[in-house]
């Protein structure tokens, strides 16, 4: 019976039995029960419910977005995150100086079983990175973690480098690590592509972005064909504030233009306050609509020239060996973070030999990008901001 119907039958129905008294009283009664219905369902709809997919072979049941700890310091953020649902963590030993690894482990000291923690190993000798990870797995109060990376591979020579291949393969004989993987911000299609040759490592964590070129989209499906599980990083392209995109944040719709990819298992957007956790958990399970693409094609527009989308153009061109690619990762955190220090800390680990204090030596940089940056002022910048 519909709505109108049902209406019509008690008010003919009470006026006959009791008059128009009972009538009225029903009516009111179905309309409030009617609007409470109505309520209930558009606080239901309005609440985002969590989407999960399986990281390649591994088997694990993750949230589409996880948890970029890398920079938060407020403990009740990643509390937060964890109590809403988002099960997949990521930290790395080097992060904060230790005290981001401290942070995981007293979040989830008593629900371990309540998030799929990651951390990375720097890549180092062996001894010093067994020694890392027993410091890491302290800093956690973990007996183990569920992904271990080796951190920011750069080179098919390092992930099919036999002593660490067996040097992972060790800690999870060990039960320290429950699944192996390796990180990667440069030559990232190459050595996803390798990688899905090789079968060897569960789980890669790759740089990828609406920025990002062609030949990585295609990578990441090679990789999960062969059952790699891929997690996203530098999923925000930056995370630059412009004046040209006014108001409106372009960050909902970066996360939903990685999570379109069904190759992709789940996202690791760093997360340091109440209201970016807010922002990044009402993508799940939404799509990506016309207006997502409208403001991601804006935003483009608006860090074009700013961004550097790491397709590696610029590689090996200049004469005195200056890693521009990495550089402009640390140039990134500085001026699209906005984090002085880790833009820094990251600078810091940068050989000599490989800093923009060489560009000093030239009045203008050889070195053309493709996606319009200036590198002669880039550089210089570099020099003088993070030097």
């Amino acid at each position: 019976m519909s709505k109108i119907d049902r209406r019509n039958f008690i008010r003919k129905s009470s006026e006959i039995v009791a008059g128009g008294f009972v009538a009225n009283t029903l009516l009111q009664h179905i309309e409030r029960s009617e609007q409470q219905q109505v309520t209930s369902k558009t606080k239901e709809e309005s609440k985002p419910v969590l989407e999960y997919r399986t990281l390649g072979k591994t088997g694990m049941k993750v949230t589409a977005v996880g948890f970029g700890a890398m920079r938060t310091t407020d403990a009740a953020v990643l509390a937060q995150a964890v109590d809403l649902g988002i099960n997949f963590v990521d930290t790395a030993h080097g992060y904060q100086g230790g005290n981001n690894e401290r942070m995981v482990g007293e979040v989830l000291k008593g629900r371990r079983k309540d998030a799929f923690v990651c951390t990375k190993l720097k890549i180092s000798s062996i001894e010093n990175m067994k020694s890392d990870l027993e410091t890491s797995l302290k800093r956690l109060q973990m007996d183990y973690v569920d992904v271990l990376y080796m951190h920011a591979a750069r080179s098919i020579d390092v992930i099919q480098n036999e002593d660490y291949m067996k040097l992972y393969e060790q800690f999870k004989k060990e039960g320290k690590a429950r699944f192996i993987g390796f990180s990667t911000h440069s030559n990232e299609a190459t050595l996803l592509s390798q990688a899905a040759k090789d079968k060897f490592w569960d789980v890669i964590l790759v740089a990828y972005n609406f920025q990002r070129e062609e030949a990585l989209t295609k990578a990441i499906k090679e990789a999960t064909d062969a059952g790699i599980g891929i997690v996203a990083m530098k999923t925000q392209a930056g995370g630059y504030e412009t004046k040209e995109m006014g108001n409106i944040s372009p960050h909902q719709a970066a996360l939903k233009w990685v999570l379109q990819n069904p190759n992709v298992h789940t996202t690791i957007p760093g997360i340091l306050t109440f209201d970016e956790l807010n922002e990044d958990f009402q993508v799940m399970n939404s799509k990506l609509g016309w207006n997502d693409r409208k403001t991601l094609y804006h935003y483009g527009k608006a860090i074009k020239g700013k961004y550097c989308t790491g397709c590696n153009a610029c590689k090996d061109q200049c004469p005195y060996g200056v890693d521009i690619p990495e550089l402009n990762r640390c140039y990134m955190y500085y001026e699209g973070y906005r984090d002085q220090e880790f833009a820094r800390a990251n600078f810091a680990e940068i050989k000599a030999d490989f800093h923009a204090s060489k560009c000093m030596l030239c009045d203008e940089c050889s070195v053309t990008c493709v996606n319009g940056i200036n590198l002669t002022e880039r550089m210089r910048n570099i020099n003088k901001l993070l030097a």
